[in-house]
């Protein structure tokens, strides 16, 4: 799956910034380094998506023109290449302790959705954007092979433990664009929308559709969107939980009288 692999073995590539006054920098402006366009980037790319990190956008934010951003980086797709390595350097190194797997899927969770929240629209790079293969480090194997241990550690089978890790990168994503993004950014009132099957000013103006469980569950009582992920989360253990017990499971005996 593309959008999988594009996402968990992009490359890691250094960000260290340059000093001094680049050409085409206009006196008076704010110097620019190679990291300053990373982190401009990347912050566009989270609140506004790939499509607004363009050179001339890039340079308006920081206040120099377009000319002095080829000082620090050779073109917009190196700029790619360095925001997709930034966000995957901010990812921690999860200790999956297999003896207490189920609190630590839950951290591992946790912690990917931090991250993933404060830049919740550059999830979509590999959907926006390709990434440069030859940048891939070989972190991004590791990270993979690391989760692919866990699982079949704590008893899955290696397709089970692929299973389970293209959901948890699902989840993640899913939950950081199509709720984290708009919970963090919105009123209370469309806040309260969001864990609601049909929105109730939906089901009001269509009265006459019958819908009994999607209006009663209008009137269930709200969660924040940290409540609607936990339980998600369990949701998630509960489903690993039971493909332990099917391999576990011993065969049915052939030996049953027919």
């Amino acid at each position: 799956m593309y959008f999988l692999r594009s996402v968990v073995t992009l490359a890691g590539m250094p960000t260290q910034g340059s000093s001094g006054r680049g050409r085409g920098r206009p006196r008076g402006r704010s110097a620019v380094t190679r990291d300053s366009i990373v982190a401009t980037a990347l912050r566009l790319a989270g609140d506004e998506g790939f499509g607004e990190v363009t050179m001339h956008r890039l340079a308006r934010e920081l206040g120099v023109t377009p000319r002095a951003l080829y000082n620090h980086v050779a073109d917009r797709q190196e700029v790619v290449d360095l925001v997709a390595a930034e966000l995957l350097r901010q990812l921690p190194e999860h200790a999956f302790d297999q003896a207490d797997w189920r609190d630590a899927l839950r951290t591992a969770y946790a912690e990917a959705r931090e991250i993933y929240r404060r830049h919740s629209r550059a999830t979509l790079i590999s959907l926006d954007e390709t990434v440069t293969a030859a940048s891939i480090d070989p972190r991004r194997i590791t990270t993979a092979e690391r989760m692919l241990e866990f699982f079949v550690g704590i008893g899955l089978s290696l397709e089970q433990a692929v299973d389970a890790r293209t959901a948890f990168l699902l989840d993640v994503f899913a939950f950081s664009i199509l709720v984290d993004y708009r919970y963090d950014r919105s009123p209370e009132p469309v806040r309260a929308e969001l864990e609601r099957p049909v929105p109730r000013a939906w089901l009001e103006a269509l009265p006459e559709v019958e819908a009994p469980n999607a209006r009663a569950a209008s009137g269930l009582p709200g969660r924040s969107s940290d409540g609607m992920f936990a339980a998600f989360v369990e949701m998630r253990i509960a489903g690993v939980e039971q493909m332990l017990g099917a391999t576990r499971r011993p065969p049915a005996s052939s030996d049953a009288p027919g």
